[in-house]
């Protein structure tokens, strides 16, 4: 079922459409779960380095806003992405993932 959701503000009135979402994939969540920590592992690399995100990002060739992304756990990466980050931190790709999740069923660890 769609829902009509109507948005008014002072100058105009918008309606947009609500869908309802779909019930909770537990997969979904799993990954979610190990993009925050891959984030967390970001920010602790960054910070025992001494170094600002946007030094960080700028260092990377990214855009400071989405390395913030990244490292709340809220943006995808590419691999391209991933061994620049390494490198603006200097240290090598592993640590980027150590101590993470290697499954994405935690049934499955």
């Amino acid at each position: 079922m769609v829902k009509l959701l109507i948005v008014h503000t002072r100058w105009e009135m918008r309606y947009r459409a609500v869908v309802p979402r779909s019930p909770i994939d537990p997969h979904a969540d799993a990954v979610v779960l190990r993009r925050q920590a891959f984030g967390r592992r970001l920010r602790a690399l960054r910070e025992e380095a001494k170094l600002t995100q946007a030094a960080v990002a700028a260092a990377a060739g990214l855009d400071r806003s989405f390395y913030v992304g990244v490292e709340a756990g809220k943006r995808n990466i590419s691999l391209d992405n991933v061994f620049a980050i390494a490198d603006a931190l200097g240290v090598p790709v592993e640590a980027l993932f150590a101590g993470l999740p290697q499954a994405l069923d935690p049934a499955a660890q």
